[in-house]
């Protein structure tokens, strides 16, 4: 099995247990139950094919505007809360702005943009899904716009500017979330 699908399965699992955790447990609540909920939980095991016949491909036209809009930001400075090229962008402002262009309307941060849309395993990524990551807290708190080829446009911050980062990059391999397809 890929190592994609298998991180793809256990992503699916994390995210039922998070469901399932009441909200306001509090932190040690919520991990005893994550806990439970994983001790005894079956992996199912799904090909590439059935997870593929599950997640529809972007339309052409529109994933081509937003990787187009994405290259076009490529360069453009790293700012903290920043959502336009005349501001600069994080992570999630870059995701808005670029989606925006493209008539796609997301929430403005990256753990509610990570509600947003049907989730994806990467083994089936399709150019102008979104790509999620655990950074500076718990949760989908980076999120980047899938180029293929295991690449992804986002803000980097130790570069400073909006860059293309490598999926197969341990950083990001070690701090994968999830994928959503938003169309």
């Amino acid at each position: 099995m890929s190592r994609w699908v298998l991180i793809a399965v256990l992503t699916v699992t994390l995210q039922s247990a998070v469901a399932e955790a009441a909200p306001d447990s509090g932190y040690n609540q919520f991990v005893q139950s994550l806990d439970s909920v994983l001790a005894g939980a079956v992996m199912p095991v799904a090909d590439e094919q059935q997870i593929a016949a599950r997640s529809p491909a972007l339309p052409g036209w529109q994933a081509a505007h937003i990787l187009g809009f994405a290259r076009n930001m490529l360069g453009q400075p790293v700012v903290w809360g920043g959502a336009s090229p005349s501001q600069g962008f994080d992570c999630s402002g870059l995701v808005q702005y670029v989606y925006r262009q493209a008539g796609i309307n997301l929430p403005r941060t990256a753990d509610l943009q990570f509600l947003a849309g049907r989730t994806v395993a990467p083994a089936v990524l399709q150019p102008g899904d979104l790509v999620y990551f655990t950074t500076y807290e718990p949760g989908a708190s980076h999120v980047g716009i899938y180029i293929g080829g295991d690449k992804f446009i986002h803000t980097s911050f130790l570069q400073g500017v909006v860059a293309v980062g490598d999926m197969n990059d341990a950083y990001f391999i070690k701090r994968y979330y999830g994928a959503k397809r938003v169309l």
